[in-house]
């Protein structure tokens, strides 16, 4: 394939939970592949909201851990060529998605499970460039098919590709935070990224609380934004889930104000903030 066009780009088979496999493809094959593929499925049963919202903190050492692998299996081996990671399926699933169809369909909870890994994407994309829902339509869906019906499920990327371009932006965010009993680890109630483009901050910011409104205090460097243009999903609790019957019970609401320091972000929400 490589002679007959050189800009096709090898992607390997690698183990989010195995560093020996790992290693051993990157000193083998590492002089011909250009990414390493991980997968990662969080299976929900018997998980807490909480336990489950905690995961994307796991999920991102877990892809930082491996791309250190990878660097250092590089050097050891002296593998030259530049090795990045392709996390190119991920997913919650559910007891009832089983095969053949593997159907399912998920709620606001898993929405704030999506959008905080979404947030994990952004910081890490200088590592992980390319990183792949599983699946789109059908098949542990975001959107389902019946008949001549499509429904939307709550894991909106919608909000997430608003801006495709630009800049990454450091974020340090301060939160109160909760234990996760399952993982054992503190896990902070506000999570947020950010892309700086065409003189506008878009603000991704979660709010992981199943019960309260969060207040937050917003202060950039060298930027003094005017306006805030705030598109959120929250419904009215974390269970609540588009159906056939209902497909419009969880959806994108936005509302339009001036910039101050202080902002609310409703309970259980995923917001995109345009600061302009």
């Amino acid at each position: 394939m490589k002679r007959v066009d050189s800009s096709i780009k090898l992607v390997a088979v690698g183990v989010d939970y195995d560093p020996e496999w790992n290693v051993d493809m990157v000193r083998i094959a590492g002089e011909y592949i250009d990414y390493l593929s991980i997968h990662t499925y969080i299976f929900v049963q018997g998980k807490t909201y909480e336990d489950l919202v905690a995961w994307p903190i796991a999920i991102e050492e877990n892809l930082k851990h491996i791309y250190i692998t990878i660097e250092q299996t590089r050097h050891r081996y002296r593998v030259k060529k530049e090795i990045k990671i392709a996390f190119d399926e991920w997913n919650v699933w559910y007891p009832e998605a089983q095969p053949p169809y593997l159907e399912q369909i998920t709620s606001m909870k898993d929405a704030i499970f999506t959008a905080l890994v979404l947030n994990t994407l952004q910081r890490l994309s200088n590592i992980v460039p390319i990183a792949t829902f599983a699946q789109t339509v059908n098949v542990l869906p975001l959107i389902l098919t019946k008949e001549n019906k499509i429904l939307l499920t709550p894991q909106y990327l919608k909000l997430y590709t608003e801006v495709t371009e630009g800049n990454v932006v450091a974020v340090d965010t301060i939160s109160p935070h909760y234990i996760s009993k399952e993982l054992g680890l503190a896990v902070p109630y506000i999570d947020a990224s950010a892309i700086h483009h065409q003189n506008k901050v878009y603000l991704f910011a979660v709010n992981r609380h199943p019960d309260e409104e969060a207040e937050i205090a917003i202060h950039i460097k060298s930027f003094t934004p005017i306006a805030v243009h705030h598109k959120y999903i929250a419904g009215t609790s974390i269970n609540d889930k588009n159906t056939f019957e209902e497909p419009n019970k969880v959806k994108i609401e936005e509302k339009n104000y001036k910039f101050s320091e202080t902002i609310k972000l409703p309970p259980h929400s995923v917001n995109m903030l345009i600061l302009s």
